[in-house]
């Protein structure tokens, strides 16, 4: 019970990070980066970067105030308790101490906000001024700067992980190399970690796999490169995503999208699902062939959640809300060493077809770099919500990971019908119309697997059926029906 609490609690945040910080953005010169903040906590440049958020960067001058709201500073994944307490001493600490440049020859400190803030009585509005030295770096901006979605960052729970995201984002290239020390420079870690292989393990795996398990714009692996038997340098291979999958792919309005295109039948007619509109319960069919539409509304999203699990049996998928199933899920050790051991395995391969909620002939694969799954015929990425219900039917069936399932074409040819050219009585060659009944499969002499053909003639059903004399393969079944399918 208390694990479901859990998870419904981290749902809730969730639901309210995308709902607050959709259309925030962070927007800052490019230099902002090279500044230390070794003396602020994750916290603190979670709440500096929501201020920052509220900026307008092609604004000439600040405004007189930027109001931020307790609720959004609970939604950066910050422990409620003691908020306000805590709220105070972040922003005192962003008043009262200074970020460092080293420009080379001199080395500047600037400021951050002004020392008068203002808690408003009773409601939760907090107004903030920015101290003018801020203005070079987020305001009137031209060139050289740098943009990202807050909600990208607002789970990391490292400092050293929004400062090298950061670093990333203000890059343009896919392939970033960068010697051991200038990584500990970007992170503020200068003269620290003198053995690599605590930086590696404490530093740069946590930073990396907070980034490809939080943001929803990264994923970046990386590998080392070593002078005689020392890592110099660190290679990062950087995947960007255009689209914000968790904003795009988690709100309700794409709950239902897999079915869209897909065919059912309604009062005795095909229709092909054109639209499904949550926000007034409607879904629109189109009757296949025809320029027909029919409109369904439904009392609510129960009543019409009901009538898409009666048009489409085999293709609905099931999705707990009541909880986050992929963090729920991730929570489980044998899952997530299940998945990491898939992904890594198969990454750049085929993971398999027949999976639910697509079309059987649809091959999944792992794209390489990212560890998304794509649709192989588009690359396509497939949502969370989706990827989630391939990840569940996988680990209940590992046996089916990385295997194609091809369909067999015999049961496809069963009741076709062949023209055969046979025959009569008085010698003359007619031709005759035949059904296939039946194909079995049978073992010849070097135990190898082919088809025997059962055909029945139609004029005369009575008569016993026929079957061929000689088994044939696959491909020389599939020459036989072919080329006697049509009527000469």
């Amino acid at each position: 019970m208390a694990q479901k609490n859990m998870n419904t609690k981290q749902q809730l945040i969730i639901e309210e990070q995308k709902k607050l910080f959709k259309n925030r953005k962070v927007v800052q010169l490019n230099k902002f980066i090279k500044g230390d903040v070794s003396a602020f906590s994750v916290n603190d440049l979670k709440i500096f970067k929501l201020i920052i958020s509220k900026v307008d960067s092609k604004d000439t001058l600040f405004k007189d105030f930027y109001e931020i709201t307790t609720d959004e500073i609970k939604s950066l994944n910050i422990n409620e308790k003691h908020l306000y307490n805590e709220t105070r001493k972040t922003l005192k600490r962003l008043a009262n101490i200074y970020i460092t440049f080293d420009q080379g020859d001199s080395i500047r400190e600037v400021g951050l906000i002004r020392n008068d803030f203002k808690f408003e009585k009773y409601t939760k509005k907090i107004l903030i001024n920015f101290n003018d030295d801020m203005g070079e770096y987020l305001i009137n901006l031209k060139k050289n700067f740098f943009m990202y979605d807050l909600i990208d960052i607002v789970n990391f729970k490292f400092k050293h992980t929004i400062k090298f995201y950061e670093y990333i984002k203000s890059q343009s290239l896919n392939v970033i190399k960068l010697k051991i020390e200038t990584i500990k420079e970007i992170l503020d870690l200068k003269n620290k970690y003198s053995r690599y292989t605590n930086f590696r393990t404490d530093v740069l795996e946590v930073i990396l796999e907070e980034i490809n398990e939080s943001s929803n714009t990264l994923y970046i692996s990386y590998t080392e490169e070593r002078i005689a038997a020392k890592v110099e340098y660190i290679i990062f291979h950087v995947k960007r995503i255009k689209s914000d999958l968790l904003l795009e792919t988690s709100s309700n309005k794409n709950k239902y999208s897999y079915l869209i295109g897909k065919e059912c039948e309604y009062l005795n007619k095909f229709h092909t699902l054109t639209k499904i509109d949550l926000s007034n319960n409607l879904i629109v069919l189109k009757e296949v062939s025809t320029e027909n539409y029919t409109n369904i509304i439904k009392d609510n999203e129960i009543g019409l959640e009901e009538l898409l699990k009666t048009l489409y049996k085999e293709d609905f998928i099931v999705i707990d809300d009541e909880q986050d199933e992929i963090q729920r899920l991730l929570s489980i050790k044998d899952f997530k060493k299940f998945k990491d051991q898939v992904i890594s395995q198969y990454s750049g391969k085929y993971l398999g077809n027949k999976m639910p909620g697509f079309e059987p002939e649809e091959i999944i694969a792992i794209q390489e770099d990212t560890g998304y799954l794509i649709i192989t015929s588009n690359n396509k990425i497939i949502t969370k919500e989706e990827s989630l219900v391939i990840w569940k039917h996988l680990y209940k069936n590992k046996n089916l990971v990385g295997k194609i399932i091809e369909e067999n074409p015999i049961k496809d040819f069963i009741n076709q019908i062949l023209y055969i050219h046979k025959n009569n009585a008085f010698g003359d060659k007619e031709i005759s119309k035949y059904m296939i009944s039946d194909i079995k499969e049978e073992k010849d002499e070097n135990d190898i697997i082919k088809y025997r053909l059962y055909i029945q003639d139609i004029q005369d059903p009575l008569q016993d059926i026929e079957k061929s004399k000689s088994l044939l393969t696959i491909e020389q079944l599939k020459v036989f029906i072919t080329e006697n399918s049509k009527e000469k």
